[in-house]
């Protein structure tokens, strides 16, 4: 057995082990503090990462509503056709639709050309990440799923008016009927919806409606809820070219997006 030296009892080399070793109780509290600031830090990093999320949708959509007010200079002040699952037109504003047998790419529609850019996450919100129920929504369907986020507003016709806020065309491309809209036809294009945010899911953080999830380039206010991907809400630009995010019940009221109004 080695032997202690002068003045040291032959236990105390151990005691100073022990002392420096963590006992059972004290890791237990140690485990249980980080627990406690875990939970104190995840919602806050997790409101973080989702105001990121957002901040960025709404730069995509300050971008895409520049090229479309830059489209209509171009012109003359028109808006471009909805984009919608009727029917396609070369003038509709975003080209969506994934059988590119039948229909032109995605890059060569009007506002992706408008942009310079045919970067296609531009067209969608970082927090749309499911495309799930668009896949099983179009199961068989020629046209394929609309993978963006956003739409134009376009109430369509009505007696044989373009009330807007889109331009239409009735029939074959190239014997069609053009149903123009300028905009000059906004009242108020401040307090007007002009490219919307819609659901991408049936998830209820996303969709507040469970009416499915968006389908065409083309928002029909009343039939098509906004958004509320965002803490409730969905990002929007208005007419006259500012972004707000709104609360989805504001995309209800027709008052909020009905040019003529």
């Amino acid at each position: 057995m080695r032997a202690s030296r002068p003045g040291q009892f032959p236990g105390a080399a151990l005691q100073r082990r022990n002392k420096a070793a963590f006992t059972l109780i004290e890791l237990l509290v140690v485990i249980a503090i980080l627990g406690i600031l875990a939970g104190w830090l995840l919602p806050a990093l997790s409101a973080a990462k989702s105001k990121a999320a957002q901040s960025r949708c709404i730069n995509n959509l300050k971008q895409i509503g520049t090229a479309m007010l830059l489209y209509m200079d171009s012109n003359n002040d028109t808006f471009p056709g909805p984009a919608c699952q009727c029917s396609y037109h070369p003038l509709d504003w975003i080209y969506w639709r994934t059988n590119t047998a039948l229909y032109p790419p995605f890059e060569r529609g009007p506002i992706a050309t408008a942009l310079g850019s045919a970067n296609r996450s531009l067209f969608r919100c970082p927090l749309d990440r499911s495309d799930d129920d668009r896949l099983a929504a179009v199961a068989g369907d020629e046209n394929g799923p609309y993978l963006f986020s956003y739409s134009l507003t376009g109430y369509g016709l009505d007696n044989g008016t373009n009330i807007g806020m889109s331009s239409f065309f009735e029939g074959p491309v190239g014997r069609e009927t053009p149903y123009l809209f300028k905009q000059y036809g906004i009242h108020n294009p401040s307090l007007k919806i002009m490219l919307a945010e819609e659901p991408g899911s049936n998830n209820a953080n996303d969709n507040p409606s469970g009416s499915g999830p968006i389908n065409d380039g083309r928002w029909e206010p009343g039939s098509e809820p906004l958004t509320k991907r965002h803490g409730g809400g969905a990002v929007v630009m208005f007419a006259d070219g500012h972004l707000q995010t709104v609360k989805w019940k504001f995309g209800e009221d027709e008052a909020n997006s009905k040019p003529g109004w």
